[in-house]
């Protein structure tokens, strides 16, 4: 095994990883699509024959995948043209379409016009209210980055944006000149992006000429990108032997032609648009999820769907490609907690604590993000700190390395932090060079490095951290220390790299909070993550789900007023709910209620009141924890 791990060793290919399961078999795997997809490999195989195999494999495996995803595609496209759907939306007549002219027709009110060609952005007569009106309804609910409020603060250079996202989509003839001109665009970039492209439908009319550019957000962009990577082996060689064919194209631009390449659509067999028909199918392979499957199982076939049986149909084969498609690199059932919201974090931020009442899915969202947005999963590593856990298991100390001559052997090793801020740093120029060139998101993918401690509050923090609170806050070479150990290492001075991102997570409730010290504690911003209701609704397909969610806070408000605000449950408890026939009933909650909470609450409630009290105050919550019906509201 050792002749093995020698010669693993030695491949210095980093897309190569290994590991060995608990049998002692040994896996090869490609690090951009995980260890799920790995060959056993032996000792007396040829490794690097091996791993181009299982390269080769893959990416056969990608283009097959991708084929069934093309053929399911034009399939429902056929059926369901005229049908408003899970995620792909048509519209008979183009009803659907001509919901993106009515938003800009909204937007020319903000100047006193009924339609936007007749705005002059010159003469002053900016409605502020109806602008805030506007973009509540319109922009605000895609959770674009900034707000009303804050792009309201400079009027003038508000209305200034408005003119060029107007000029820029009107005098643009695809997305790299769109881009180019909304470059002059201040503070409000991703809305720009949008706004342009919906000014693309301002008249009205159907069928709608043929759109000029795509929806660039960036979720549409990662999305084409990712198949353009899943399709291509040498993606960056192909992405410069395009460019050098079609000088001064965005990379944006490449990646969705790419895909409308692959898909071949021809929008004049569909009666729509071919970039809107593109961004509907991104926009399927970013949001499906495993449970979209079984909804569809609830819905009515269409007419022209001659399957008897949902699970034949265009309609579900679709959405079952397009999960298969997604799962190949992990992306499938990744959910992202605001991701464009993180994101802004990190730019500021490289010590951030999530912190919350218990259920709130902290390790869940933090760890879902940070995989929508590096590239292998040698960026991150995650590890729970408990009250035996110390500062040689994290930065560096003594321990045994076995017995020489009948003495035991001891010599100085680097603990898991140590060790990963050293393979961050392998990457930290190439971060900073893009970070120069204002591709954050690019320098964040490609060389960020993640370490997420896990209830980082249950550890002794003083003694585990040591002399690590200056190199957390001065990064780079300029935070250099000296370790307890630099003796040892001829005076090697340690700092921790500009692209290493330290993410802690904690519950509130956890006594140990205390052992937080002042001076830790300002190293790190703090980001309180409570029930998301929202996360409820989205996630239980039940008839009465309002009503559910309802509920829910209605106990939550409750145990906050009675108990206090970090005793309340996390949309994670509510999520377990058990039922049937698509109707969520009273009994069904008051199972949850007895199998899930109630030991819980009674833990809370222990310090505070005898069992008799503890009693009394539980059947209450259960009591209070149904179904509000009509004639109760109306009380």
């Amino acid at each position: 095994m050792s002749d093995l791990k020698t010669s693993l060793n030695a491949i210095k290919d980093k897309n190569f990883g290994y590991f060995f399961d608990k049998d002692g078999k040994c896996y090869i795997y490609h690090t951009k699509f995980g260890k799920e997809r790995n060959s056993v490999i032996s000792g007396n195989d040829n490794i690097e024959s091996k791993f181009r195999d299982l390269i080769d494999d893959i990416y056969k495996e990608n283009k097959d995948k991708f084929d069934s995803l093309k053929e399911a595609f034009e399939n429902y496209l056929y059926i369901y043209n005229d049908k408003s759907t899970i995620h792909i939306k048509f519209d008979e007549n183009g009803e659907f379409l001509k919901t993106k002219s009515k938003i800009v027709d909204n937007f020319s009110e903000t100047f006193s016009k009924e339609k936007i060609d007749e705005i002059d952005f010159n003469q002053g007569n900016f409605k502020k209210d109806i602008f805030e009106k506007w973009w509540d309804k319109s922009i605000n609910s895609a959770k674009m980055q900034g707000n009303a409020t804050n792009l309201l603060k400079d009027e003038k250079k508000l209305v200034d944006n408005l003119k060029i996202i107007n000029d820029a989509s009107d005098e643009s003839g695809n997305l790299t000149q769109l881009l180019d001109k909304l470059e002059n665009v201040e503070g409000m970039k991703a809305t720009a992006r949008e706004l342009a492209y919906w000014m693309q439908f301002r008249d009205g009319k159907f069928p709608l000429k043929d759109d000029k550019f795509p929806l660039a957000n960036d979720a549409s962009v990662n999305t084409a990108k990712y198949i353009f990577e899943m399709l291509n082996e040498d993606s960056k060689k192909k992405l410069e032997d395009i460019k050098k064919e079609t000088t001064k194209t965005r990379n944006e631009e490449i990646y969705f032609n790419f895909v409308l390449d692959e898909l071949k659509i021809n929008e004049n067999s569909y009666n729509l648009p071919k970039y809107y028909i593109l961004d509907q199918f991104l926009n399927l392979i970013d949001k499906i999820k495993k449970s979209d499957l079984d909804l569809i199982t609830k819905e009515k076939l269409d007419k022209n769907d001659e399957s008897k049986d949902i699970k034949q149909s265009a309609y579900y084969k679709l959405h079952e490609a397009a999960y298969d498609f997604a799962n190949l690199c992990g992306k499938a059932d990744i959910k992202s907690n605001d991701l464009e919201g993180f994101k802004k974090l990190l730019k500021t931020h490289k010590n951030i604590i999530f912190h919350g009442i218990p259920g709130t899915g902290k390790t869940y969202t933090i760890v879902n993000n940070v995989k929508n947005i590096i590239k292998n999963e040698n960026q991150m590593l995650i590890t729970q700190f408990h009250p035996s856990f110390s500062y040689e298991d994290f930065i560096e100390g003594i321990k045994p390395a076995g017995i020489e001559n009948g003495q035991l052997k001891l010599e100085l090793k680097n603990g898991i932090f140590r060790e990963f801020c050293d393979k961050a740093k392998e990457e930290e120029k190439g971060f900073l060079e893009k970070l120069e060139k204002g591709n954050f998101n690019e320098a964040l993918s490609d060389h960020g490095y993640f370490f997420i401690a896990d209830e980082i509050n249950r550890a002794e923090l003083s003694r585990v951290f040591g002399e690590l609170l200056y190199a957390l806050e001065y990064r780079g070479e300029k935070g250099k220390i000296k370790t307890q150990y630099a003796s040892m290492r001829d005076d090697e001075d340690f700092y921790v790299p500009e692209n290493m991102f330290l993410l802690g997570t904690m519950n509130d409730l956890d006594k140990s909070i205390d052992s937080f010290d002042l001076a830790l504690r300002r190293r790190f911003i703090w980001q309180e993550m409570e029930c998301d209701y929202d996360v409820i609704r989205d996630e239980i397909y039940a008839n009465n789900i309002e009503e559910y969610a309802q509920a829910c806070k209605k106990l939550n408000d409750k145990i906050s007023k009675d108990i206090g605000e970090k005793y309340q449950l996390g949309h994670s408890y509510f999520l377990k709910i058990e039922f049937k026939n698509d109707e969520i009933k009273d009994s069904d909650m008051k199972k949850l209620f007895s199998n899930r909470f109630e030991a819980l609450l009674k833990e809370y409630l222990r310090s505070e009141y005898n069992e008799k009290e503890i009693q009394r105050q539980l059947d209450h919550l259960k009591k209070l924890f149904v179904i509000e019906k009509n004639d109760d509201k109306n009380k």
